[in-house]
């Protein structure tokens, strides 16, 4: 079954904003901007942001900007100024351009965090789960594990859905969202490209709340139904609830 009403994520939406997705997933992100309102206005929102951000950063250096046109006039301008006799005036940025400088670049970085962090929990839109019609007498019976082998044909399918085509293959693991030991199926929709940058929040600490989640299920503790959307839902949250609500070091 499929997991409905799911968002683009934040990192999806700026890598839109920034033109970076493919013509494919492009398209498929604006016609579900046509119809989400939600999402629509979490987009006029990130680039209305970044608008702020880019007019902020060129209000404050147009201040101190050299007359003329584009770059070439600001090179004259700088060459003129490193080549002024000892002892002349030269030109100085004043501190709150030097901070508009460091502010975007901070903002750069914590996008970049964020990203990294996004890719974490597995696009909604792309990966929202996917199951197979098993009951939980199957479920508890079966010996299959969450690290069933993904065809390579698959797996590259799934690195060009989420635009990573010349991201290095050993930094990621293609995992299932929803385990197969819990009736998860072996589709796209099921499969996203799991970082091994994190120290915490990684494929090892997934398996941790994946084997939890199975034995509350086989034990009756919880319904197979709920383990998987709350899996499929946000796997973190998942891991805070049922395994412990400190964080994985």
């Amino acid at each position: 079954m499929l997991y409905k009403d799911a968002h683009l994520s934040d990192q999806e939406l700026l890598l839109t904003a920034d033109g970076e997705l493919s013509d494919r997933r492009q398209k498929q992100v604006h016609r579900h901007l046509q119809s989400c309102w939600t999402c629509r206005k979490r987009m006029a929102e990130v680039e209305s942001t970044i608008a702020d951000v880019v007019d902020c950063y060129h209000s404050l250096l147009d201040a101190e900007a050299p007359p003329g046109n584009g770059s070439e006039a600001l090179l004259r301008a700088r060459l003129a100024t490193e080549s002024s006799p000892p002892g002349g005036h030269r030109p100085h940025w004043p501190w709150f351009t030097l901070a508009a400088g460091v502010f975007l670049i901070a903002a750069v970085t914590g996008l970049l965090l964020r990203s990294q962090q996004t890719g974490i929990i597995p696009n909604p839109s792309l990966t929202p789960g996917e199951t197979l019609s098993v009951s939980k007498s199957e479920v508890c019976q079966s010996n299959t594990k969450g690290n069933q082998e993904v065809p390579d044909e698959l797996r590259e399918a799934v690195f060009t859905e989420y635009g990573l085509y010349n991201a290095p293959r050993n930094a990621y693991e293609v995992d299932f969202l929803i385990t197969p030991a819990l009736g998860g199926s072996a589709s796209i929709r099921n499969l996203w490209p799991e970082p091994y940058n994190s120290r915490s929040w990684n494929a090892h600490t997934k398996d941790i709340l994946e084997d939890r989640l199975h034995a509350l299920v086989c034990s009756g503790e919880l319904d197979l139904s709920t383990a998987q959307r709350d899996i499929a839902t946000n796997w973190v949250d998942a891991y805070r609830r049922y395994v412990g609500p400190r964080d994985p070091r």
